[in-house]
């Protein structure tokens, strides 16, 4: 399969720092709708072991909005969006077992490095937008979610580094022989770049 699809502070951190690292990454991944926010677009490969066919490299193609600086005391929401093309043998594969329409979810996770060095891990839910099985060609599908989150007046100020985690893990429900399964992924070569952008926290 061909899809391109969708790091923890340490104990002696702060609270206060845990929140201002979770503020940031929420901006810097999620801020769409603010102002002179930036549309990112980026690439990455996955392999992962699936029923029938094995072992298969996919691909996700991710589209989101960084802001350029974002302030203290805003409520963020906005969408991800992501494209994965699973490749021929993933639609053979589904097809053969008499798989119509699929369904499902994706989770994925960011981490966010802000300017003191702390670090924080935030979960990325995706719903996969149902659909029909083509007669013939790749699996392809796409997968939408939205983040709401309000951040704290903790924030320290300076550059917030946001990057793609290397796992995932899809949830797929079929009408097929398989009906549900689920898929680990990991990146595919294990040193893609996952960032994904900065935003300077003011």
């Amino acid at each position: 399969m061909t899809t391109p699809m969708l790091r923890k502070t340490g104990r002696r951190a702060a609270k206060t720092g845990i929140l201002a690292a979770v503020a940031a990454a929420t901006l810097g991944v999620f801020g769409a709708g603010m102002a002179n926010a930036d549309p990112v677009e980026k690439d990455f490969t996955y392999k992962g072991s699936f029923p029938i066919i094995g072992e298969q490299q996919v691909a996700v193609h991710v589209e989101t909005d960084i802001p350029a600086s974002a302030t203290r005391g805003e409520t963020v929401t906005a969408p991800v969006h992501i494209d994965v093309d699973a490749g021929q043998n993933a639609g053979d594969g589904l097809r053969l077992v008499g798989t119509k329409n699929v369904s499902g979810d994706i989770k994925a996770s960011i981490t966010v490095t802000v300017s003191d060095g702390q670090s924080v891990q935030i979960p990325v839910a995706l719903t996969i937008v149902p659909l029909e099985m083509p007669a013939e060609g790749p699996f392809t599908f796409e997968a939408d979610g939205t983040v709401e989150f309000q951040v704290p007046g903790g924030v320290p100020a300076g550059p917030a580094e946001i990057a793609l985690d290397p796992d995932v893990s899809a949830h797929l429900a079929t009408d097929g022989a398989l009906g549900e399964f689920d898929n680990e992924l990991t990146f595919d070569p294990p040193d893609q770049d996952g960032t994904l952008g900065t935003v300077e926290i003011k």
